[in-house]
C-alpha cells in the first residue's frame, strides 16, 4: 500500500510539474498490464504513467517524465508477493 502512495505521489508531481513556471496543460498516457506465466504460475501486474514535463519554445527539445509500479505474485496470490518502482527521465533532441 506503501507503494501505492508513492506512485500516487509522484503522478501528482508530474502533472503539477517541478518548476514554478506558469502551469500548462499536460497529457498523461496511462497503461495498466497483466501477465501470466502458467508455466511459473507467476502473474504481474503493472501501472505505469508518462507525461510531458517541458517542451522548448521552438518544440524541438523536450523532457517527458514517467512512473511505473510493478506487483509480482507467484505461487498463487497468497504467496511471494514483490512490489517495486521506477521513475524515468527522457531528453529528446530534434
Amino acid at each position: 500500500m506503501r507503494t501505492l502512495h508513492i506512485f500516487l505521489l509522484l503522478v501528482l508531481m508530474l502533472i503539477l510539474g517541478i518548476s514554478g513556471a506558469p502551469r500548462n496543460r499536460r497529457q498523461i498516457d496511462l497503461t495498466v498490464s497483466a501477465d501470466h506465466n502458467d508455466k511459473d504460475d507467476e502473474t504481474e501486474l503493472a501501472l505505469e504513467a508518462i507525461a510531458g514535463l517541458w517542451s522548448s519554445a521552438d518544440s524541438r527539445t523536450k523532457i517527458d517524465g514517467s512512473a511505473r509500479v510493478v506487483h509480482r505474485a507467484s505461487g498463487g496470490m497468497q504467496t511471494g508477493a514483490e512490489q517495486d518502482w521506477r521513475l524515468g527521465v527522457r531528453v529528446v533532441f530534434s
